[in-house]
């Protein structure tokens, strides 16, 4: 046996690595930037029984994309893990196109404890879930992964000026934050104190220790006016979308606008959004068989959506561009 370079008998002073727990959808930690151009590696084990939530996200500087369909639109060196409905994905983009992997065929949100591992070596690597390990490698011929901005776990900021969200993180568009537990964070084989991080932070709804309640929140039937209860992770998540009503338990009367056939509403949004998913409800009621619901526009493209009452039945048409329109009855 050969001992090249020099070998340290010591051990190192490794961070405590009490679990935390995300209450809500809104808490997350803000984490330094994660300097990982060539390689890197990130590990940590997470529990909960939630479908949907943002683990780990960062991003780049942002530039503007060289697209004569899209001059407007921003792109960003970035890497986000999330779940959604209740499966892990890896997403990954170092400038020349996004991967989006499936870190596990089966669903990760029973509440048991998983382990995950990610590993990077320029374009490859590998994401394992305990012992299942499934390999990926970007698209394209970049591979440094500029990541400029801080590494937020379990969620993000209310205050989202200057991040940009990619069209492919579902999550962050969606605002779907992590609420579960997390533990034995390592960045680049270095412990990280998330306790110690939240305390210092003063986040609220982080909580020191990993429990999970026994007893089922929607057993108390939390949810008011016919809303739905879901069972979350120590919590109850209300459906509201066919109440009429809003807020937690769905105890808000909802806001009624009335139309005369002639009049509208226009929301003039504030930037150009370019997105993947969007999660849309409303309610309404009417005597007439025709009329638009709701339609988008814009200067920059041709994409719209259109929900209108076509003859009576409700007809959601989608264009984007160079696809055939899809109408869904």
């Amino acid at each position: 046996m050969k001992i090249h370079g020099v070998v340290a008998f010591k051990c190192e002073n490794v961070a405590t690595l009490d679990p935390i727990t995300f209450e809500t959808p809104e808490s997350f930690i803000s984490l330094p930037k994660w300097n990982a151009k060539k390689t890197g590696s990130i590990s940590f084990d997470f529990r909960t029984t939630e479908p949907n939530g943002l683990i780990l996200f960062s991003h780049g500087k942002p530039r503007h994309q060289k697209d004569a369909k899209h001059p407007q639109m921003v792109k960003v060196d970035f890497f986000a893990i999330e779940m959604l409905d209740g499966h892990l994905y890896l997403l990954l983009d170092m400038g020349s196109g996004t991967i989006k992997t499936k870190a596990l065929q089966k669903k990760v949100n029973d509440g048991e404890w998983y382990h995950v591992d990610f590993q990077r070596d320029g374009r490859s690597g590998t994401i394992s879930v305990n012992t299942m390990r499934t390999p990926y490698t970007a698209p394209g011929e970049s591979e440094i992964l500029d990541l400029d901005d801080d590494l937020y776990l379990g969620g993000l900021p209310e205050n989202k000026a200057g991040l940009v969200f990619p069209t492919e993180v579902w999550t962050a568009l969606l605002n779907y934050g992590y609420v579960g537990c997390i533990r034995d964070l390592f960045i680049d084989g270095q412990s990280k104190d998330i306790r110690q991080m939240a305390e210092i932070q003063s986040t609220s709804g982080v909580k020191p220790s990993c429990s999970r309640e026994t007893a089922k929140p929607c057993l108390s039937n939390p949810c008011r006016n016919s809303g739905a209860c879901r069972d979350g992770w120590n919590r109850y998540v209300c459906d509201c979308s066919g109440t009429g009503y809003l807020g937690r338990s769905c105890e808000r009367e909802a806001t009624v606008l009335s139309y005369d056939g002639s009049m509208f509403m226009k929301i003039q949004l504030p930037v150009v959004m370019h997105t993947e998913a969007e999660d849309v409800s409303l309610r309404f009621r009417s005597q007439r068989a025709y009329g638009i619901l709701m339609a988008t526009t814009s200067r920059e493209s041709a994409d719209t959506l259109r929900l209108e009452l076509d003859a009576g039945r409700v007809k959601l048409t989608v264009n984007l561009g160079n696809v055939p329109p899809r109408l869904l009855p």
